[in-house]
């Protein structure tokens, strides 16, 4: 009776980490995207190398010495071949979203440091337990609903210092730290698992409430904009009808 119960806990814990939330499938639909993007910017480069060798070899053959036929093959397979291996090798752009140092984190702009942190949450949701997976779903939505208040968040507001703080500094040390911990203290029903799905709720309900500030100051900042115009345009209308 205790493996029947344990195997349909293990079958549960498997749906619900493969259907997983819909906050959890936008942010799998955002990392497919930007796989796609990877490989497309690679494709190109390795076209531009292969166009640019290509035209080398050219080059050589009409200025300095003529290619016989044979050699062309070979060379044509070493360019061909040349072009396939940069496919696999990151771009700059995919490198700029792998793991940065601590020192790196504070130069990064928050709107990309947050769709990083979202990736990487992402990427270790499988190690998660399972009673921490909607405090991760919810962190999830959380960050995604971030990113465009933090496009033109002010460096010197305070929210600034704690968005960065909590995304790019507690957040991963405290998945981090319990990652490293051994499996048999990762036990689902471990104390440590009970505490990080504790600490992930807290975590959620910071991200919560800054979303709500920083919604708080887009609006006020319309609102200025709004009065402005209303005053600026309205009574110069009503002077010049005057």
């Amino acid at each position: 009776m205790r493996d029947l119960e344990r195997t349909l806990v293990d079958t549960e814990d498997f749906l619900m980490r493969q259907l997983g939330s819909r906050a959890a499938r936008q942010a799998s639909a955002r990392r497919l995207k930007r796989g796609a993007a990877e490989v497309l910017r690679r494709a190109r480069r390795a076209g531009l190398i292969f166009v640019l060798l290509l035209l080398a070899l050219v080059v050589w053959s009409i200025a300095v010495s003529p290619i016989g036929f044979v050699t062309w093959l070979f060379a044509l397979l070493a360019v061909f071949l040349a072009a396939m291996v940069s496919m696999a090798f990151p771009t700059r752009a995919a490198r700029a979203r792998e793991a940065p140092t601590a020192e790196a984190v504070a130069r990064i702009p928050l709107p990309a440091l947050a769709g990083r942190c979202e990736q990487w949450l992402l990427d270790h949701c499988d190690e998660l337990p399972r009673a921490a997976l909607p405090a991760a779903d919810l962190i999830l939505a959380r960050l995604q609903h971030l990113q465009p208040g933090l496009e033109g968040l002010p460096g010197d507001s305070p929210l600034h210092g704690e968005v960065r703080r909590l995304v790019g500094g507690h957040l991963p040390r405290l998945v981090d730290s319990y990652i490293t911990l051994p499996p048999e203290a990762r036990d689902a029903r471990s104390d440590n698992s009970r505490r990080l799905t504790e600490s992930l709720d807290v975590v959620a309900g910071e991200l919560t409430r800054l979303c709500g500030e920083i919604d708080g100051c887009r609006s006020a900042s319309f609102e200025i904009e709004h009065r402005f115009i209303e005053s600026r345009y309205k009574e110069d209308d009503r002077l010049s009808r005057g």
